[in-house]
């Protein structure tokens, strides 16, 4: 593909490459050669355009393999012995020979092998002489060149040849042309992800959450030439973002299944039947979707010079960035401004971002993250205008590897906070509490309705065993529905995150306690509590002194309510020891005769049960004195409660 070369590639974050050839065109005919792997994002985006003539078509190898193409042509030739295999497969074609001592014209009959152990040049020849009407055999010894004239013959054999240069990792592509033009090709391929990975250099070394300081960030964008063919004066561009993409098989032939129609079998005095067609659903080509995504990690040496050392301002005047950063649609482009050269089988980096920022150095602890200590964080806005693509950061403190980071995904505008290191010299220890407070107490519907906080709090104890004061923000989750309380006002909020500041003195310690708290309500009877949780209500001022007096009243009256009701079981349990003996009873007076000694004791029982029978009437006449004694405290109770 020398003859068109590469003049622009566009690189993307999940495999895929756009890539434009143009060049000047000396025939007919453009040979573009892909691999098999590329073959179907190439069909499915190939576009070409011609200045100068006209496009007639694109032809392609099918993907059958070497072997399997070379078996469709007559003609077989083995390593070892070309010329006996082509007069054997020319049989029966027209030929014209050259010998030492002759030229012939005629058909090719066979070859005879020589018998074991003679040489090669002992192969016979026979050739047919239609004119002469004889065969003529020769050795192949003395064959000194040989004409094919069948015009079939001599098709097979350069199709054989053609095929045998074919590569089998990489299929040709032919673009017919009217004629001589400028012509321009692009087309999608697989591709390595491109990569980027950052600097961010810092001269001060130490800084708090409410200063900021200079700083620069430098990033370098890394790609890799897997082409079978050097990159030379290549406009390149990176584009931040993942426009969607997949692999659709346009490249292997496909053939569905069609019904089969059998032929009708015909009687001249019979009648005609029809057989019924046999169905088969089509298959579909299959749609495969890949989605090659990675992130790799690469570090590289970075020198500064003769000094030890090196400052934001050495750093931004030793390297210029010739990137421009633009938007592409729906997303990001970094366009190197100056073409890119790169030998077949290597990497390289070029600059796209360099800018000096604005940032804070801040210590946060979150113990989901990092627990026991605060990670060192670089806290800044993406004011560059361009859109960062996610990769590592390494940062430079006065000239010094301070600690690494991966810098997200960020559109313009975005807050970054990459945290590069964790302060082993600053510990936290947590001590989560919950507790519930009574806020309220309520009567309605006759019930007590207990509004309660339920209070979700963590004690933060931050030991500092640095020279140096510190301040660390805390990161506090935020719970669903729980609002802060009791806490200070928080310095900075997330959706998932209150931060709070502490500050911390050197070789010192600080204790803070963040709170949230949500209301809950549950409903209660007034009668399942006691005088002395009324009393404690009382005194934690969730309940009045009027309410309070109410409530002890018809506590009360539900204590004089629960009197009765004990009465009336004591009552039901008499009832049923009595049900019990008169029923001992009426069995004993079933077998007494009624005269005699058994008729006096028939009377002593009948006696008895008269007495039962009256302790009965006793028992409901104090049932019924106990519910109405009931029915009154509860109509009481219902007064008090309305009253309150």
């Amino acid at each position: 593909m020398a003859g068109l070369p590469i003049r622009k590639m566009t690189l993307y974050k999940h495999g895929v490459g756009y890539f434009v050839r143009q060049g000047q065109t000396g025939g007919e005919t453009v040979a573009l050669a892909f691999r098999t792997e590329e073959m179907n994002d190439v069909l499915k985006s190939l576009t070409t355009v011609a200045t100068g003539g006209q496009v007639l078509g694109v032809d392609y190898q099918t993907p059958e393999d070497k072997a399997a193409l070379l078996a469709r042509s007559s003609i077989q030739l083995s390593d070892d012995a070309s010329l006996r295999d082509l007069l054997r497969d020319l049989r029966g074609r027209r030929v014209h020979l050259t010998t030492t001592g002759d030229t012939l014209a005629g058909i090719v009959v066979g070859v005879d092998l020589p018998a074991e152990r003679e040489p090669m040049a002992a192969v016979i020849l026979s050739l047919w002489l239609p004119e002469a009407r004889a065969v003529r055999p020769l050795r192949l010894g003395d064959m000194l060149s040989l004409v094919i004239e069948d015009e079939r013959g001599a098709a097979d054999l350069a199709y054989f040849l053609e095929t045998s240069l074919t590569e089998e990792a990489k299929r040709a592509v032919t673009i017919r042309l009217s004629g001589p033009s400028e012509l321009l090709v692009s087309y999608i391929a697989p591709s390595p992800v491109w990569r980027v990975s950052y600097r961010l250099v810092a001269d001060a070394t130490e800084a708090n959450a409410a200063e900021s300081t200079a700083g620069l960030l430098q990033g370098w964008g890394l790609f890799d030439n897997t082409l079978d063919e050097d990159l030379e004066n290549v406009s390149l561009t990176f584009v931040a973002g993942m426009p969607v993409s997949f692999i659709y098989d346009l490249y292997t032939p496909f053939t569905p299944p069609r019904p089969v129609i059998q032929e009708q079998a015909r009687g001249v005095a019979g009648p005609v039947e029809f057989e019924e067609a046999i169905e088969a659903v089509p298959r579909s080509a299959a749609m495969l979707r890949s989605a090659k995504r990675g992130m790799v990690a690469e570090e590289r040496a970075f020198g500064a010079g003769a000094r030890a050392a090196f400052s934001a301002d050495d750093l931004a005047a030793s390297t210029t960035v010739t990137a421009t950063g633009q938007a592409q649609g729906e997303f990001f482009s970094y366009v190197v401004a100056n073409p890119v050269t790169v030998r077949r089988g290597r990497s390289a980096m070029v600059p796209i971002l360099q800018t000096a920022l604005q940032f804070r150095k801040e210590r946060i602890y979150n113990g989901f993250k990092h627990p026991r200590h605060p990670v060192i964080t670089m806290r800044f806005t993406n004011e560059t205008g361009l859109t960062l693509e996610r990769g590592p950061l390494t940062v430079v403190e006065a000239g010094e590897y301070a600690g690494e980071a991966m810098l997200p995904f960020t559109a313009p505008g975005g807050e970054l906070f990459l945290a590069y290191a964790v302060d082993l010299g600053i510990t936290v220890t947590e001590t989560p509490e919950v507790e519930r407070r009574v806020a309220a107490v309520e009567i309605k519907d006759g019930l007590l309705v207990i509004q309660e906080w339920d209070v979700q709090s963590v004690a933060y104890r931050i030991e500092n065993r640095n020279d140096a004061p510190a301040s660390v923000t805390l990161e506090h989750p935020r719970l669903p529905n729980y609002t802060p309380f009791e806490t200070p006002e928080a310095a900075d909020k997330t959706p998932e995150y209150y931060r709070y500041v502490v500050p911390v003195p050197a070789h010192g310690a600080a204790d803070f306690t963040a709170r949230q708290r949500r209301m809950l309500a549950r409903r209660e009877e007034i009668r399942k509590h006691s005088l002395d949780q009324l009393a404690r209500w009382l005194r934690d001022k969730v309940l009045d002194e009027a309410t309070f007096e109410g409530l002890r009243g018809v506590l009360a009256l539900y204590d004089q309510i629960g009197e009765h009701e004990a009465a009336v079981k004591r009552n039901e349990a008499q009832r049923q020891e009595i049900f019990g003996q008169q029923k001992v009873i009426q069995g004993n007076l079933a077998s007494l005769r009624e005269s005699g000694e058994e008729g006096q004791l028939r009377a002593r029982y009948a006696r008895t049960l008269q007495e039962l029978e009256d302790r009965l009437a006793q028992l409901k006449q104090d049932d019924d004195a106990q519910r109405a004694a009931i029915a009154g405290a509860q109509g009481e109770i219902q007064a008090a409660l309305k009253a309150l």
